[in-house]
């Protein structure tokens, strides 16, 4: 029985622990981190270099949520994010917005 009982408190623990750690390893965790690095979330095998496959999948969570954390991507403010502005996503990178004239 008690064995058991350690189990399932073990199973609990695991399943309370694990939603948490996934949610902070997509940048959706405490406030300030959420826009903390768009690279880090995309460069999938960590090679320091967004490839075509990584950078294809920033476009399609843009069109996805085109307010969202990749907004700031968007540069000259045509909705989407052309190679240039995908190039510029760099670790640690800040979008930066042109001024409107």
């Amino acid at each position: 029985m008690m064995r058991l009982t350690a189990t399932v408190l073990g199973l609990f623990a695991l399943g309370v622990a694990l939603p948490s750690t996934g949610l902070a390893a997509k940048g959706e965790g405490k406030k300030g981190e959420k826009h903390k690095d768009a690279f880090a979330q995309y460069d999938a095998n960590a090679n320091g270099t967004l490839e075509k496959e990584e950078k294809d999948a920033i476009v399609k969570d843009f069109e996805k949520k085109p307010d969202g954390r990749l907004k700031q991507f968007d540069t000259d403010n045509d909705g989407k994010l052309s190679d240039t502005e995908l190039d510029a996503i760099k670790p640690g990178a800040k979008g930066k917005k042109k001024k409107k004239q």
